[in-house]
Order: C-alpha cells, then structure tokens, then sequence
C-alpha cells in the first residue's frame, strides 16, 4: 500500500489515539483496508462539503481530516491517554503497509 501525506494522516492519528486498535489491525493484516475506507470515507465527506458548502478542496480536507481521520479530540487528549505507539514500531508497520 503507498500511503501519501494526506492517507497517513489517520494512521499517525492512530499512532497517537488507538495503539492498540493499529497492532490489532496491522497483525491481522486488516490495516490496510481499514485505511482506505477511513481515506474513502474522508474523500466522500470533501465532496460533499465542497457541493454543500461551497467549500475549497484544501478546506474540505482539512475540515474532513478533523471529523474522520484526525479527530482533535481523541483519546491522546484526554486525562489518561493511551501511550502512543513508539517510534521504531511504527516504522515497522509502515514498511508492513508497503509490502501489501
């Protein structure tokens, strides 16, 4: 799977807000898919906003990038967030993703 900049940004969401959920996935090779359908789901949104609010493509993104793919008011906001997925992991479950 190539992930560019803009369909990474639910999996360093994801990193950050549900480490657990991202080695579940990546272990069960179901991460791939569920990045796409997030990715999927975040493009559909764009294009509504964009026939519905008139909006810019980069200000749909960004407005569908903070409900789908990067909530700002996930889990790693809160009093006892989970601890992020370190950085030598995540490494490895991008070279995983780009092998798919």
């Amino acid at each position: 799977m190539k992930l560019d900049s803009r369909s990474s940004v639910h999996l360093e969401w994801m990193f950050e807000n549900q480490p657990d959920l991202v080695r579940q996935l990546n272990s069960q090779n179901k991460l791939a898919p569920h990045l796409e359908e997030k990715n999927q789901q975040a493009l559909r949104r764009v294009e509504q906003l964009k026939r519905e609010a008139g909006m810019s493509e980069d200000q749909a993104f960004e407005a569908a990038s903070r409900e789908i793919l990067a909530p700002p008011d996930g889990p790693a906001m809160s009093d006892n967030p989970p601890v992020p997925v370190p950085w030598k992991e995540q490494e490895q479950i991008y070279s995983h993703l780009e092998k798919q």
